[in-house]
């Protein structure tokens, strides 16, 4: 079996964005009214199951190492940026003072620092994918 530097660097990058997708689902699923049905275990185990596996080979296909590690940041930057949506639905389930006041305060600061930190990992991976 040869694993080499590439195929190491495809399974790491597919876990990162794996993980990054259960914690978006996780967020989304907080403000459903069958919460209890559906269990974050759940989700991290489907994600485990089946979409790192996808990731993984699909990442494995690329040419370049710096086209791996490109295209992860991409993915992460766009999970950066799509992280304070769930958050929005979190806070308007909950509409007491405190709720509100604590709520308002993390999606600001998610907002503030997360959406430029995923412009800049997009502008980044975009940079490795087509540099030479």
């Amino acid at each position: 079996m040869n694993i080499t530097r590439k195929t190491i660097t495809a399974i790491a990058c597919s876990f990162a964005l794996s993980m990054g997708i259960v914690i978006i689902l996780v967020l989304l699923t907080m403000f459903l009214p069958f919460q209890q049905i559906v269990d974050p275990y759940i989700i991290f185990l489907l994600s485990i199951i089946v979409v790192f596996p996808l990731l993984c080979a699909r990442l494995n296909r690329l040419d370049a190492q710096k086209k791996i590690l490109g295209w992860t940041f991409i993915g992460l930057g766009a999970q950066l940026l799509v992280l304070p949506l769930p958050l929005v639905f979190i806070i308007l389930k909950s509409p007491s003072t405190a709720g509100l006041l604590f709520g308002s305060i993390i999606l600001t600061g998610s907002a503030v620092l997360g959406i430029p930190a995923g412009l800049l990992t997009i502008a980044a991976g975009v940079f490795l994918v087509k540099r030479r």
